[in-house]
C-alpha cells in the first residue's frame, strides 16, 4: 500500500483536528499533539524536498560530466579519422608514385627489348632512315618514319607494302624485322615470333638473323618455351660468335639454365 504524502497527511490532521473542536470533543492536549505531529510531518516533507533537489543537482551533474565526455570522445574518434585519411592520402600518393616509377621501368625495358640488337644505332627502338633514291627506299623509309612516331598502323601498312612489291630488295631483312617488332608491340605474339623465324629461313645470310633468332628466343622465354629458348640461344653462340647477339645471348642462357 502507497505511503499517504507528508502534505495529505497534514492535511487530514488539521481537518481532523479542527472537527474535533468543532464538536467539543478535543482536548488542548490532543490538539498540541496534532500540532506536533503537522509540525513532524512540516519538516519531514522539507527534508525530502531537500533530498529531491540534492538528487536532482546531482543528476544534472552527472548528465553535464557525462555530455562533456561524450563531446571529448567525439573530438578524439574525428582527430583519429581525420589522421587516418590523411594516412590513406599519403599512402594513396606514394602508390601512384610507384605505380608510375614501375610503368617507366616497364617501358625502357620494353624499349630495350625492342632495340635492334647489334644494328648502328642499337640504343635505339628504330633505325634511321635509309639514303638513297628509288621508291623501295621511299617505301620503306616510311614506315621507318612512321615506327619512329609510333604510328602503328601506318607502319605496318608501310612495310607489308613494301615487303609486297619488294620482297628480295636488299632491305627486305629490316622490313620484315620491323614488321615483327610492330607485331609484337600490338600483342600479336604468335604473329610476331612466326615473323621473326622467317628472316633467317628466308634470308640465311642477312645482317639481320642474330637480331631476328635473339627476338625470338625472348618471346619463346615469354611463352614459357624454355627449352626451345634454350635451343635458340645456343644456335645464335655457336652460329655468330662475336656479334651483340651472341653476347646478350650467353646472358640471357645463364638466367634460364
Amino acid at each position: 500500500m502507497r505511503r499517504p504524502k507528508p502534505i495529505a497527511a497534514a492535511r487530514v490532521l488539521v481537518t481532523t483536528a479542527a472537527a474535533l473542536t468543532l464538536v467539543g470533543c478535543a482536548t488542548k492536549s490532543d490538539i498540541r499533539d496534532l500540532q506536533d505531529e503537522v509540525r513532524a510531518l512540516a519538516e519531514r516533507q522539507d527534508s525530502l524536498m531537500d533530498e529531491l533537489r540534492r538528487a536532482t543537482l546531482q543528476t544534472q551533474d552527472t548528465i553535464r560530466g557525462q555530455s562533456l565526455q561524450l563531446f571529448d570522445f567525439r573530438g578524439e574518434i574525428f582527430r583519429q579519422l581525420r589522421e587516418i585519411q590523411d594516412g590513406l592520402d599519403r599512402v594513396e600518393a606514394l602508390s601512384g608514385e610507384n605505380q608510375r616509377g614501375i610503368a617507366g621501368v616497364r617501358d625502357q625495358l620494353a624499349n630495350l627489348r625492342r632495340a635492334p640488337v647489334g644494328a648502328p644505332g642499337a640504343g635505339d627502338t628504330v633505325g634511321e632512315p635509309v639514303s638513297g633514291g628509288g621508291d623501295a627506299v621511299e617505301v620503306f623509309n616510311a614506315g621507318v618514319e612512321a615506327l619512329r612516331r609510333d604510328a602503328l598502323t601506318t607502319a605496318r601498312a608501310a612495310f607489308e607494302s613494301f615487303l609486297q612489291t619488294y620482297p628480295t630488295h636488299e632491305l627486305a631483312p629490316d622490313g620484315r624485322f620491323y614488321l615483327a617488332d610492330i607485331l609484337e608491340r600490338e600483342g600479336r605474339t604468335d604473329d610476331a615470333l612466326a615473323a621473326f623465324q622467317e628472316i633467317p629461313a628466308i634470308f640465311p645470310s642477312a645482317s639481320r638473323v642474330p637480331d631476328a633468332l635473339y627476338r625470338s628466343a625472348l618471346l619463346q622465354i615469354e611463352r614459357g618455351e624454355t627449352t626451345a629458348a634454350r635451343a635458340t640461344l645456343e644456335r645464335i653462340i655457336n652460329t655468330y660468335p662475336g656479334t651483340g647477339a651472341a653476347t646478350l645471348a650467353e646472358d640471357r642462357l645463364r638466367e634460364i639454365r
